[in-house]
This record gives C-alpha cells, structure tokens and sequence, in this order.
C-alpha cells in the first residue's frame, strides 16, 4: 500500500512535509505565547506529534523516532548538570557568604544592587562562556533577595538578558561566535579578532541595560512568587559558646553586628543556670548558651555566622549534626516524651536526633533558669529535630510524636568548599579551557557524587521536568524544520525579496531574520545556515562579507523572545517561576533596541 504524502500542499519550492513544519512551528509557538497551558504539556504534544506525523506521512531518509534524540542531545545534557551544580551550591549553602554582601546592598539599594549584577554579569560573559557565569549567579542572587524579602524573578531575567548581550562582545563569548566566525574565515573571509566588535555591542549595549534596569524590573511585577510566602513558627533555642571558639571572649555587642544585629537574643544563660542580662558590654565565656527565639532557618544561620553549636556535643551520639534534614515533631498525649525532659529520654542516643528548638503548646517563651535540654515536655508542644530523614520517621514511627509538614533541607556546610571548587573548575575548563560546557559539566556532578556532595536524590531535585521536555521539544522542532527544507526555503525567499534593497537594510534584515530564527533552531543551526547565505550576499551585492557576517553573529546571539532559544534561558525560567510569556513580553523590546542598535552601527562602521 502506499504511503500517504503531502504533496497538496506543497508551495512553489516549498514540499508539502516543508509547509507542514511551517505551519505547526508557527501554530505551537501561538499556544506557547497565548500560556493557557503547561509548558510541559504542550512540550510533550509536540515531542508525540511531529513522529506521529512523519509516520503517518514518511518522508525518505528520516526515522519518525529520530526526533526524540533531543533526550540525549550535548545541550539538554549540558542544561541538566548544570541545574545539578546549581542546587549543589544550595544544598551546602556554599554560597552564604557572598549572598549576605549582596544580599546587604539590595536591602540598601535594590536598583543600585541590580545595576552592579547588570554590568558585572554583562562583563565576565564577555570573556567566558555565558552559561557558567548564569549558573553562578542563580543560586547566588536567589538567596540574597530571599534574605531580604524579594521575588527572584525581579532580577533573574534581566541578569539573563545582560549576561546574553555581554555574550557577543567578544569571539569567545559564545560558542555561536566561535562558529560563525570559523566559518566564515573557512569562506575566505578575513579573520575577525577577539575584539573587533566590542565597541560596537559596547554602545549598543547602552539603551539595552538601561531598559534592563529601569523598565523590565516593572514588567516582571506581575510574576507569581515561586512559593507562597507564609509565617513560619519560632522556637526557643540555645547557641552555645564553645571554648576556644572566637565567641570565647568576645563582647556582646561583637556578636550582635556578626549578625547585623538581627540576633533575637533573649539572655544569656551560665554555668548553674545563672541568668545574665544581654547588655552590649556583656563578656561571653565558654559554656554560656545564648537563649534565642525565631524560626528554624534563621536559627541555622545563626548557628553557621556564629560558629555557635545548637546541640551540646556531650549529648550528640552519632552524625545527627550533619545531616541534612531538620523537622518539627508535635508530641501527641500518648507519647512517652510528655511530662519528661528531652536530656532524660536520651533521643540522640537511640534514634541519633538531636532537638535544637522547643514551641510550648500555649505559645511565649518558657527558657529560664532551665536550659532546652532540661526542660519538661508537655502535650502539644513542638520540638525542633535535627537528623537523618529516616531516623524522623523511626521517631513518628515509635509514637514519640507526629511529623508535621514543614521540613528545612539544612545547609551541608563541610561540603560547601568542595561545591566551590567543582563548579570553579567546570567554569575554568569551559570558560578558558575549550572543554564543551557539557563535559565539564557532567564531571563535576561527577565529582560531587564522588565525594558525596550530592546523592541520588539530590541530582533529581535539581532537574526540571518543564525545562527536559521544552529542550527536547524546541530540539525536535528544529531537526524537522531543517531536513524538510523549511530553513533553507527561508533564506532563500530573503534573497529574493532583498534583491532591490539597499545594503543597510539588507543587512538590517539579515539580522533580523537570523534573530528570529535562533528563537526557534538552535543558535548554532542558525550561525550554520545564516553565514554561507551573509557571503553569498555580500559577493551578489559586490561589497564586504565582513558585515553581513557581523550580522549573522549578532543576529544569532538575540535569543530574548523564548525560554528554548538558549540554554541560560531555561535555567532562569525554573530558577525564577517565568512563564514563556514572560519572555516574549520583555524579550521583545529588548530584541528591538539591540537589532535596532546593531543594524545602525555595523551599517556605519562600514560606510553603508
């Protein structure tokens, strides 16, 4: 029997198969862009659609399953480990320091804060592959403006949008440069220099930041908070002065500006439970607790600034202090707890569970002359447990008490130098090094594994499911648009209809066609199909390939309108809660000053 075909609805050169992808690129970038529904939905169709489709209407030389290899695909690869890294530098908390310094100019200036990311993200992408420096700067930004109360997506996307622009200042900035440029030295063209263009980007760049940090702040308003926000509950807690510790000796006022004077500290409570008043002159020596009441996170912050145990050490059989998981555990009527004091019923030493902050049931502070440990547990009241996840559920298990929902993932602070250092050498070795960011980047979860930085669970954590599927979906789509002819007809119905043009528009619309298309393809299937047409123009034009090509690369690198046309998109898509409408609405002005910008200042520089 045979095979169905499309030949009715084939366009001039066009094939049918060609019209086809067309017209289903155009009707699925309308239902991502209308964002009525999940982008995982719409991702999954498409990935079952278009081998429905070449099954149904078999093309010669294409597999229908081919189009599922974006799975397995460099970049989708690339995009995963990445996103693993990332959350390597959250699960350690490695990234606590920095995030307090910047985290302390958006308390004082958040427009201030924004335009230093701006122009600091903007400047290391000029020199180094763009992705790492996102990577960075994800984690980084998400736990300054989460200390000081704000949305991550205020200032995600445009640092995404600055880190692309810095991208094509230079050869090296992406590796779509690197393409277009080989490429077209391969044509016979003169070689372009590490820094031939960048004062060009450099003043288009101008507008674009500006807009960056005056107008898509307020665009981004409207943006859903990546979780709600709810009032988290406090607990009595005690910091302990350890001997030799720099708190051993150190004045309380020392203490109080370690932590920016955010230390709810209650008083202090000595040796045989003698109570002494908080004053700033106040001497700390070893074996003082320091009597706290606020939420489980910020108790754990403190204890990390302070270097200031919340458990003693004498009661802590096991690693309970280094695991990973804090609970609160609300004790029922029933449970042998009720009316005994934590010390005596002994819970480090049979579950390997330290108790680190008490809620009493009627609410108020009840730490006094009695420290936690020696305090009496009534019914209803809460407990603070710190240990493995397992040894929690042991504990509900036994009938000590009933988990509630709320759970902390603890900083794995002894690992956060080996987090540090993996991801500095994956930058180092794509950014300096010519090894693909892919690789790199594969080795260093690699390596976080290795040292146990990271567990099973953790690299699914990490991962997205919408990111997985858009990536593969976008990959798919331009793997048919290619091999039906769909790219090449379009570039060469552009030569046709800019036959009669002058040569800045020429090169104007070059920009813009090539801009549009790495929206859809990949950056680098755009670079392969926009350089050879850039030289052929310039030759029917009689005049220099130098900037066409130019155009090619700039065009190639406006990759604003869509979460899937570039890798650094999608991380700040999960990253900050963005929606691919968010991308279109403040992609698109963005995408016309610098094509606008580019197009004028490459014309003049060539005396167009």
């Amino acid at each position: 029997m045979p095979p169905f075909t499309l030949d009715w609805l084939a366009i001039g050169a066009l094939s049918g198969h060609a019209v086809l992808m067309l017209l289903f690129t155009t009707v699925v970038f309308a239902v991502f862009v209308w964002d009525r529904f999940e982008i995982s939905s719409v991702s999954m169709v498409v990935l079952i659609l278009l081998p429905t489709l070449f099954f149904v209407f078999p093309l010669p030389g294409v597999d229908p399953y081919g189009f599922l290899a974006g799975f397995g695909h460099p970049a989708l690869v690339a995009i995963c480990a990445l996103m693993v890294l990332g959350h390597a530098l959250v699960l350690t908390g490695a990234l606590a320091p920095s995030a307090r310094r910047l985290a302390w100019l958006i308390k004082r200036s958040p427009r201030l804060a924004l335009l230093a990311v701006l122009l600091g993200a903007g400047a290391a992408s000029g020199v180094m592959n763009n992705t790492p420096v996102v990577v960075l700067l994800i984690p980084l930004l998400i736990s300054a403006l989460k200390r000081v109360g704000l949305e991550p997506s205020s200032m995600l996307l445009p640092m995404n949008g600055a880190v692309l622009v810095g991208g094509m200042t230079t050869t090296i900035g992406t590796s779509t440069n690197l393409i277009v440029v080989s490429l077209a030295a391969g044509m016979g063209v003169a070689k372009i220099g590490l820094f031939d263009f960048l004062p060009i980007v450099a003043i288009a760049a101008v507008p674009t930041v500006l807009y960056l940090w005056l107008v898509a702040p307020l665009m981004l308003g409207k943006v859903a908070p990546t979780a709600p926000v709810e009032a988290q509950p406090v607990f009595d807690a005690e910091l302990r002065v350890v001997e030799g510790s720099w708190l051993d000796g150190a004045e309380l006022h020392e203490v109080l500006r370690r932590t920016e004077s955010r230390l709810p500290l209650r008083w202090i409570l000595r040796a045989n439970d003698v109570l002494v008043t908080p004053l700033p002159s106040a001497r700390l020596h070893a074996g003082d607790r320091l009597v706290v009441q606020d939420t489980a996170e910020n108790l754990k912050e403190y204890e990390s600034r302070l270097k200031a145990p919340l458990h003693s050490f004498e009661d802590d059989e096991g690693d309970a202090h280094n695991e990973a998981v804090a609970a609160q555990l609300i004790v029922t009527p029933e449970s042998p707890l009720v009316g005994r004091t934590i010390r005596g019923e002994r819970l480090a030493a049979k579950y390997q569970l330290i108790v680190i902050g008490l809620r009493k049931a009627g609410g108020g502070h009840t730490m006094q002359r009695a420290g936690l440990a020696d305090l009496r547990v009534e019914s209803g009241d809460v407990l603070l447990m710190q240990g493995p996840a397992a040894a929690l559920q042991n504990l509900q298990r036994d009938g000590v008490g009933l988990l509630l929902d709320e759970q902390l993932s603890l900083p794995r602070q002894r690992h956060a130098t080996v987090a540090l250092l993996t991801l500095a050498a994956v930058i180092a070795a794509a950014g300096f090094g010519g090894v693909p960011i892919g690789l790199a980047a594969m080795v260093g979860v690699i390596v976080l594994m290795a040292t146990r930085t990271l567990a099973w669970r953790d690299v699914g954590a990490g991962l997205s499911v919408d990111v997985v599927l858009l990536v593969a979906a976008s990959l798919a789509l331009g793997d048919a648009l290619t091999i039906t002819g769909g790219t090449a007809a379009l570039a060469q119905g552009f030569t046709e209809l800019a036959g009669g043009w002058s040569p800045a528009w020429v090169l104007a619309a070059l920009m813009g066609l090539m801009g549009l298309l790495t929206n859809f393809v990949s950056n680098n299937a755009a670079a392969a199909i926009g350089t050879p047409l850039a030289v052929e123009i310039a030759r029917t034009l009689g005049l220099p390939p130098e900037p066409y090509v130019l155009a090619v690369l700039f065009g190639c690198n406006l990759c604003f309108l869509t979460p899937m046309a570039y890798q650094t998109n999608l991380l700040v898509m999960t990253a900050g809660g963005y929606r691919f409408a968010d991308f279109t609405r403040v992609g698109a002005p963005m995408f016309l000053i610098m094509w606008a910008a580019l197009s004028w200042l490459v014309a003049a520089r060539y005396g167009f």
